[in-house]
């Protein structure tokens, strides 16, 4: 006979009680089946781990602003940044629960109710239920992925669990908060605020709070609701629910309650405007400098939850493209001048004695030219570099009131080299000051020739303009033969601004994560010039404007500014403009602006005729768009004078220097008579060079637009620009590696420049 290990059916009885089970049977098989699902449950919830938060969760996106908190752009991989709990109102967060978990506080980590309705609606194909605790929902959110299956269900509750030994309700609210998703394309609270209401969200109302916690439930249906009426019925109908839900918790009184209005959302996709093809400019300059800065990759930058505060002013920035369109770029029509087709404009503009950044201009739409030739690129300064000539001068002991011989050409000594004046104009004896005013070629170039060119290389490399060994040895130095860019010669001019303190130009201030300061910019003053040398220097610009080729450069109200005119031609006989300058500044601002000729490919090409200008010069193009450009950018703010600190060793404005006694360097004749405004009065000019009409046989070299031997012969000088001297502008489209995160000035403008 078998063994029988249950009684069933039962021996000995008959009829009904033969089928049914004792109670030993019963109470037996119910305590067996709570054993085996306890000892289930409990194998289950040993084999699943916590595992490693989500990729996504960790990697925030980098946030880049400027100088006024202004968010320039984002980069990264989602558009997500962390905040922690205790910047979130305490209405918004009470908003999320009321949405989603009313009882989080008190209950438990997970909903065994809601959790089974939800999981029987999913796998019925019903629509997506919540019925999750927010602890859930976060684990969802950093653990696990969106996958309708009853195993993810399982996970999500077991995860829970453990999650919820291991951390506070504060911290799980929290990552709850920052890891939620609310359409428009924003993960976390702190972008939904700012996707739908252009906030941070520690200035979001209890309204708008409770906006964010109604859009959780569908986020990227919501996102039709401005557009969608019977979507906006729903999203305000979530939203009701949301706020009598604050009620019921009594979060909300009744009275607060009735009257919260639905609050206006922010348009979305947001409206173009020119910063929108601007900003990517600023972004990817700061990027790159906080890189060489911070010692941080890019992929770190972009997915470590960085914030880039950088020096930048997007309305300045703004300004400096509008007014490009409107001296320039409206005024262009390459199907009727195929020059027009070329032309190409950069603006910098320095802060003087600090070195920040305002703005750098390189182009006008960052999609179609992604490479900022305000500050990667080369170009040659043209007579803009005479500046750096005349302060060389100045510490030798000149005097803006020395003067020299204006004629034309200038014959370089020991050399069959001869410079000629535009036009190959001869002024005679003039002073320094009217020769800057002029932009006098053979002036500078003797007054180089005076003084060692040595001297002008190192005035420009004190000023922050390298000069290469090679540049330093061509006599036409003081016109301009090196390889620099706008950003470079604003800081540079801006030291004269600063009475001789020169500081490298920077773009980030600083560089944040998570509320901790992982780098922060620190300005470094070099006294580059004396505070007389530097502010006669100033004199003499003032002079430019006022006086000379930089009148178009005057501002609207009449606030002081100074600066110089710059022009270059392309190598050949003189007759080819390559580039345009006028750099100058403001005691607050210092600012360059070039327009050059260029192909897509790189070829430079000549800019004779751009928008059907008879006159194409520094002081015609590049000097109007300076000034329509800082009218704008100096708007609302005070008007400074010039000041001489140097005298009694206060601040004063600044007044004409006198004549040094005689004797000084450069006094080669007689002074001119001064004017009503202290300053030598111009003479006229004396005579116009004539060439021989039977040039000699042999052929010489004549410096011309290149700064080097042209070929010409020397009776027949070819006419230049006002800053002959290089073989042209020139763009180097690579990107810089050095330490500092800027640009040097490298390659492209000499053949004996080896970068």
């Amino acid at each position: 006979m078998a063994l029988r290990v249950i009684d069933y059916p039962r021996r000995g009885k008959s009829g009904l009680r033969h089928w049914l089970p004792s109670w030993r049977l019963v109470a037996s098989t119910l305590i067996a089946f709570v054993l085996l699902v306890t000892g289930g449950a409990w194998a289950v919830y040993a084999s699943i781990d916590v595992p490693p938060i989500n990729e996504s969760v960790t990697q925030q996106h980098l946030t880049v602003v400027d100088d006024k908190g202004v968010v320039l752009g984002r980069r990264g991989p989602e558009i997500r940044q962390d905040v922690p709990l205790s910047q979130v109102p305490a209405q918004v967060q009470n908003a999320f629960l009321s949405a989603e978990d009313r009882n989080f506080w008190s209950d438990g980590a997970i909903s065994v109710t809601g959790t089974a309705r939800a999981l029987v609606n999913d796998l019925g194909g019903g629509s997506t239920q919540g019925g999750s605790t927010i602890t859930q929902q976060y684990v969802k959110n950093a653990y696990l992925t969106d996958e309708r299956t009853l195993s993810r269900k399982v996970k999500e509750a077991v995860i829970a669990l453990k999650i919820s030994q291991q951390q506070p309700k504060s911290q799980i609210l929290q990552g709850y908060l920052n890891t939620v998703y609310f359409g428009r394309g924003a993960s976390g609270v702190e972008m939904g605020a700012r996707a739908w209401f252009n906030k941070d969200v520690g200035q979001l109302s209890v309204a708008e709070g409770a906006v964010l916690a109604a859009l959780v439930n569908a986020p990227s249906y919501y996102e039709l609701a401005p557009k969608d009426p019977n979507v906006m019925a729903k999203l305000q109908g979530r939203w009701t629910y949301v706020l009598d839900g604050l009620v019921k918790m009594g979060k909300l009184s009744q009275t607060d309650r009735a009257a919260v209005q639905f609050p206006a959302l922010a348009a979305w996709p947001r409206p173009s405007s020119q910063s929108d093809n601007q900003d990517p400019y600023l972004v990817e300059a700061a990027i790159g400098e906080a890189e060489a800065k911070t010692g941080l990759t890019r992929e770190q930058l972009v997915t470590g939850g960085y914030t880039i505060n950088t020096t930048f002013d997007s309305k300045m920035q703004d300004d400096a493209a509008a007014a490009v369109q409107a001296q320039i770029t409206s005024q262009l029509n390459p199907t009727k001048r195929s020059v027009d087709s070329y032309v190409h404009t950069a603006i910098a503009t320095v802060v003087p004695g600090d070195g920040a950044v305002r703005v750098l201009y390189g182009g006008d739409d960052y999609a179609k030219q992604a490479f900022n030739a305000s500050w990667q690129g080369t170009l040659s300064p043209g007579s803009s570099f005479k500046t750096f000539a005349l302060a060389a001068y100045l510490q030798k002991g000149g005097t803006l009131n020395d003067t020299f011989d204006g004629d034309s050409p200038f014959r370089v000594p020991n050399s069959q080299q001869v410079i000629p004046n535009e036009g190959g104009t001869s002024y005679g004896q003039v002073s320094v000051q009217y020769a800057l005013n002029q932009s006098i070629n053979s002036v500078f170039v003797e007054l180089g020739q005076q003084i060692g060119m040595t001297k002008v290389a190192d005035a420009a490399r004190a000023a922050g303009i390298p000069v290469t060994a090679a540049e330093q040895s061509l006599p036409t130095l003081p016109l301009g033969v090196v390889s620099t860019n706008p950003e470079s010669m604003a800081s540079a001019y801006g030291t004269f601004a600063a009475h001789g303190e020169q500081v490298d130009p920077y773009t980030v201030a600083s560089v944040v994560q998570g509320g901790k300061t992982v780098y922060a910019h620190q300005s470094l003053a070099k006294q580059a010039f004396t505070p007389v040398v530097a502010d006669q220097v100033t004199q003499g610009l003032q002079g430019v404007v006022t006086n000379g080729s930089g009148g178009g450069a005057q501002l609207s109200d009449g606030r002081d500014v100074a600066g110089k005119t710059g022009t270059t031609d392309l190598p050949g006989d003189g007759t080819k403009l390559g580039s345009v300058w006028f750099v100058g500044y403001t005691p607050t601002l210092s600012t360059a602006v070039a327009v050059w000729g260029q192909t897509e490919g790189g070829v430079l090409m000549p800019i004779n005729g751009m928008a059907g200008k008879d006159t194409v010069g520094g002081g015609a193009v590049a000097a109007p768009l300076w000034a329509a450009y800082m009218n704008k950018a100096v708007a609302g703010t005070q008007a400074q004078s010039f000041t001489f600190t140097a005298q009694n060793n206060q601040a004063v404005p600044m007044n004409p220097l006198s004549s040094s006694p005689s004797g000084t360097p450069g006094t080669t004749g007689s002074t001119p008579g001064q004017s009503s405004t202290g300053l030598p009065s111009p003479p006229a000019p004396t005579s116009t060079y004539q060439p021989p009409v039977t040039p000699p046989s042999s052929t010489t070299g004549t410096t011309g637009a290149t700064g080097g031997t042209t070929g010409t012969t020397s009776g027949n000088p070819p006419s230049t620009s006002n800053s002959p001297g290089s073989p042209g502008t020139s763009t180097t489209q690579s990107r810089p590696s050095q330490p500092s995160g800027r640009p040097t000035t490298t390659g492209g403008l000499l053949p004996q420049s080896g970068g």
